[in-house]
């Protein structure tokens, strides 16, 4: 309620301001407000703040109404009102001040009990006049109170503090030397660096590190605002000075990260140099930074230091050359990964993903047979991750001219290209002596097995040829997947041709697999065949179809199955089926779930179907899900799901 009326009290009083023209008789109006702040102290009610700051607010719609207020403000603070209320008021000048308020704020600057809140709206305040302030109270001020003015200049990044400032840094109080350190690097102006660099090795020894980064700072921004061509020589100095002098590890990273920015290729004679550098981290910056040059010229110098290097900076420089992109570091990359060192043969292994051709697949179907777990996976990565018109072709070649376990990487690598120029040569493999060779024909052919390939796996599977069956009938359902629907007749005429038991068991899942509707009649008659392990397949693959359509075929099998396994099967699989998306209404499923409700012998099927019905929520549900209330197997899941239905209804 309290703020409710103080916004319709600050709107009124804004009206009636805002109806007086260039006078300042609405002063009046705001004396009461100004008369509570004025005795207002921390911890009372902010209500007269909150009108105080909705009246600054609103007077920002009018230039000449906001002048008005920020006359009235700076008497105010003139006033003897309480600290706490000049540090409201203060707080809301900050957001109209002009440079009229400048003389009041400078003279608050003087007393330690109204400098801070001065010192805010001071800094905030546009036009030289507040920075002139500023940096006359250097010289009147002390303690807390000159270290705020130094930051202020700094945010305000005034140029010509910089002089002022610099005679700082020698100051005998810490907080003062280090504020002014950081003000001149967020200056950033030509002179700011020159008194930051003329304070190197002059400052006592702790600020040291805080000048050079200050100095680094500034020759950053210098670089960054790039307009004048002095600036950013400036700043090229700047970095070149550091890496000349002894100077931290990250330091001499930020002085490169400054010189590549600025030089771009003149930079490549230091920042060769310092791959040399005895600290990593410098070493790996040059190392990456001359990757992101363009040009052979960066190839040759990263190249050309490659020996010199321990290992784990050849790790560095192969990961760079690979980023670079130049195929010229190719015969490095190949020399490397025959190397002594396991992680600089990884590296060169993994470089050659992108830097290698149809050449360098042998060398990667060696590594990937025989290396190291961390190699193999490189050289795995790497063999699917060439790119080339021509590299499919070699990968087919390579396949053909090998055996054992480069053979069955080569084969492993043609299925995750997913190149269907491989599936020929895959097809062969599947009847290669070697058993892994066989296994990765069968998995490769699931990504890339067309149509051209379903008659020998066909054949293949209906003989029982496959060392896995299992391997093989998924590689034939991915061919047919990719095939148009009447290629699943090979697999009809297979299964009619077939008299041993495991084939026709094989291609039943295959069958189920596809989900091809020119089955069903097959698989219906399945369900009622002598044989329980093909009534059982064709349950199973009828239970894995892609939509509801068996669901009828096997309700029918589990009300006629004599033989109780066979009949849960069933169950389980409409359940499977009735739970897939479809355009049935809510009532349908709901009666479908009822009708295996009533044969449902187990209390596992039961519990299924009630775990279900809460996703048809309709009278019938409701129905099933109440009768099994009382069943004290049931009572629990039941209840549940009445609460669920109901819940969906309201």
């Amino acid at each position: 309620m309290k703020l409710t009326t103080g916004l319709a009290f600050a709107v009124s009083l804004v009206a009636g301001l805002a109806q007086q023209p260039a006078q300042v008789s609405h002063t009046a109006e705001i004396e009461p407000l100004l008369a509570r702040i004025a005795k207002y102290e921390y911890g009372q009610s902010p209500d007269p703040l909150f009108h105080l700051t909705m009246l600054v607010q609103d007077s920002m719609r009018s230039t000449a109404l906001a002048r008005q207020i920020e006359a009235r403000l700076l008497r105010f603070l003139q006033s003897d009102a309480t600290v706490a209320g000049k540090q409201a008021v203060s707080e809301q000048l900050s957001l109209i001040a002009t440079e009229a308020s400048v003389p009041v704020l400078s003279a608050m600057l003087m007393h330690p009990e109204t400098a801070e809140m001065a010192r805010y709206a001071l800094a905030r305040i546009p036009g030289p006049k507040a920075d002139e302030a500023l940096r006359k109270a250097l010289d009147s001020t002390s303690g807390a109170v000159r270290i705020g003015v130094i930051n202020s200049l700094g945010q305000r990044r005034d140029s010509q503090a910089a002089p002022r400032l610099a005679s700082l840094l020698s100051s005998p109080d810490p907080g003062v030397a280090v504020a002014a350190i950081g003000a001149l690097g967020d200056i950033a102006s030509r002179q700011a660096l020159d008194e930051l660099g003329a304070a190197r090795g002059k400052v006592p020894g702790p600020f040291e590190p805080r000048v050079l980064d200050a100095y680094l700072l500034c020759a950053a921004r210098l670089a960054q605002a790039g307009d004048r061509g002095s600036d950013r020589n400036a700043a090229l100095t700047a970095y070149k000075r550091v890496l000349a002098e002894t100077a931290p590890p990250m330091v001499r990273v930020a002085a490169l990260t400054g010189l590549a920015g600025l030089e771009g290729r003149n930079s490549l004679p230091a920042l060769t140099a310092e791959i040399g550098a005895k600290d990593p981290p410098v070493r790996d910056a040059a190392i990456r930074l001359i990757a992101r040059i363009p040009g052979r010229e960066s190839t040759v110098a990263l190249m050309d230091r490659f020996a010199s290097l321990p290992p784990s900076g050849q790790v560095r420089l192969l990961a760079a050359l690979a980023e670079h992109g130049d195929a010229t570091a190719r015969p490095l990359l190949i020399e490397a990964a025959k190397g002594n060192s396991p992680e600089v043969r990884t590296a060169a292994l993994a470089g050659l993903g992108r830097l290698g051709d149809e050449s360098s697949v042998g060398i990667l179907g060696e590594a990937a047979a025989s290396g190291q777990a961390p190699e193999q996976a490189a050289a795995r990565q790497s063999l699917s991750a060439l790119a080339g018109p021509g590299i499919d072709s070699a990968v087919v070649a390579a396949i053909g001219a090998s055996s054992g376990k480069i053979k069955a990487e080569l084969i492993l690598a043609a299925g995750e290209r997913g190149g269907a120029t491989a599936a020929d040569a895959l097809i062969q493999a599947v009847h290669d002596p070697d058993p892994d060779v066989r296994r990765n024909a069968l998995r490769a052919l699931r990504n890339i097995a067309g149509p051209a390939q379903v008659p020998a796996l066909t054949e293949m599977v209906a003989k029982g040829d496959a060392a896995d069956p299992r391997d093989a009938t998924q590689a034939l359902a991915a061919a047919l997947k990719r095939s148009p629907p009447a290629e699943i007749n090979q697999v009809i005429k297979a299964y009619q041709a077939a008299a041993a038991l495991a084939p026709r068991l094989a291609l039943i899942d295959t069958m189920g697999q596809v989900s091809g509707r020119e089955t069903l009649p097959l698989l219906r008659a399945g369900l009622q065949d002598s044989s329980p392990e093909i009534a059982r397949a064709a349950i199973l693959a009828l239970t894995g179809w892609a939509d509801p359509a068996p669901i009828p075929d096997l309700l029918a099998a589990a009300k006629t199955n004599a033989d109780p396994a066979l009949e849960v099967l069933s169950l389980r699989g409409c359940l499977k089926l009735i739970a897939l998306p479809s355009q049935r209404p809510i009532e349908e499923s709901a009666r479908l779930l009822a009708e295996v409700m009533a044969l449902a012998q187990q209390p596992a099927e039961k519990k299924s179907v009630l775990a279900l019905l809460p996703a048809y929520p309709c009278e019938e549900a409701l129905r099933v899900a109440e009768d099994c209330l009382h069943d004290p197997a049931l009572a629990n899941e039941a209840k549940a799901s009445v609460e669920r239905i109901r819940n969906s209804r309201r």
